[in-house]
């Protein structure tokens, strides 16, 4: 049993629950709702995400069929260098994983040249964060397509906000052209994005979901591929 708290340390709109305790209810349920309404509050007034390469990054459609949106590396005031984003998709689209684990590897449609710079490997390239959950209010998440297990009960969800650049990063589902892994960071709520080579401008960033995301979405929605992340 938990410290009672006294009545002038507690909100007006707890102290019924501290009658219903002394009264010897301990009413778990509206406790659970409380701290979820608490939560969703927090995450309506978070503070502004940290950028990093952000404004390099364009979201376009995906070099893998029926993938819908992906995230490019544009070199910003370059000629040598760009991503067409005239046909970018908004809609979820879906392919079986046995087709797509056999299609053609993902390729870049654009040319680079000596004079493009690449992001160096070993560079943060964007952050992956959104509304803080943990285990409990999770299971609350109706849409999960986004959400990643940053470490422990930490979790983070960036299906509500567009502006995470991070969320549109695809799984080729081909290690060979995996240029990007995810880096916790759980003090502050977020997974780095950082390159795991030369990065030049043109390509489309891409990173390995892990087996356990494959699991669930087989698991889940059946053997489908849907381009968003799941941890």
């Amino acid at each position: 049993r938990a410290c009672k708290p006294l009545p002038e340390d507690c909100h007006l709109e707890d102290r019924e629950m501290l009658l219903s305790w002394e009264e010897g209810q301990d009413d778990l349920k509206t406790l659970e709702k409380k701290c979820l309404e608490t939560r969703n509050k927090m995450n309506d007034h978070l503070p502004p995400h940290e950028l990093a390469l952000d404004d390099m990054l364009v979201v376009a459609k995906s070099c893998i069929p029926n993938a819908g949106n992906g995230l490019f590396y544009q070199q910003p005031s370059s000629s040598s260098s760009s991503v067409s984003t005239s046909s970018v998709s908004t809609s979820s689209e879906i392919l079986p994983m046995s087709e797509l684990a056999a299609a053609p590897p993902p390729t870049a449609t654009t040319t680079t040249t000596m004079t493009s710079i690449p992001i160096a490997s070993g560079t943060t390239i964007c952050y992956y964060t959104g509304h803080r959950h943990n285990f409990l209010s999770q299971k609350y998440i109706s849409d999960k397509s986004y959400l990643m297990n940053v470490a422990s009960d930490i979790m983070v969800d960036p299906g509500p906000l567009l502006s995470i650049k991070a969320r549109y990063i695809n799984d080729p589902l081909n290690p060979n052209y995996v240029n990007c892994t995810f880096v916790p960071e759980p003090e502050l709520f977020r997974s780095a994005v950082v390159a795991k080579r030369d990065i030049y401008p043109g390509e489309e960033l891409y990173v390995s979901y892990g087996d356990i995301y494959w699991s669930n979405a087989q698991r889940e929605r059946g053997d489908l591929v849907v381009g968003n992340i799941l941890m």
